[in-house]
């Protein structure tokens, strides 16, 4: 009797752990945003240490296809930091372990903010997309989305 005890506890033990809430990437808005999903719980994660060419700017949808081919049937991992002051949630987002930052960075699909981090990793690897002229660095002066949305009054919205 004992032994059944045993093994409904095994079983269970697993089902449980089998049941464990997958973290899955929902859609991906731009460049550095994308949708998550945890359990019951959905909502906007905006990717740290850079900043992605908007949706309307040029190479806006080559950075949004490159971290949606980055992401696509991955596992997904994110650990969070905070919020932005629109409310979405920062942190770093892993596609099968790849760093999604490190990767945007390193293929010209999005510029390191040196403005708000210190992952010094990622300067190097914006340095040498600009000199092989990757992505956004293909351009001879490609306009920074900071600026961009500066001189075009784009704000952060919403967007599902």
């Amino acid at each position: 009797m004992q032994k059944i005890g045993w093994l409904i506890g095994g079983l269970f033990a697993a089902l449980c752990l089998g049941a464990q809430a997958q973290t899955v990437l929902e859609k991906v808005i731009d460049g550095d945003t994308v949708i998550i999903r945890e359990q019951a719980i959905t909502y906007h994660l905006r990717l740290l240490d850079i900043d992605a060419p908007e949706r309307q700017q040029a190479f806006g949808q080559q950075s949004k296809r490159s971290l949606s081919k980055l992401c696509d049937q991955a596992t997904i991992t994110v650990i969070t930091q905070g919020q932005d002051m629109y409310g979405r949630t920062l942190g770093h987002l892993y596609c099968n372990e790849v760093d999604a930052s490190e990767s945007q960075v390193s293929l010209g699909m999005a510029w390191f903010n040196a403005r708000y981090s210190q992952r010094a990793a990622l300067s190097v690897l914006q340095q040498q997309a600009q000199q092989q002229g990757l992505g956004l660095w293909h351009d001879a002066n490609p306009v920074p989305p900071w600026q961009w949305r500066q001189r075009y009054g784009q704000h952060y919205r919403r967007q599902e």
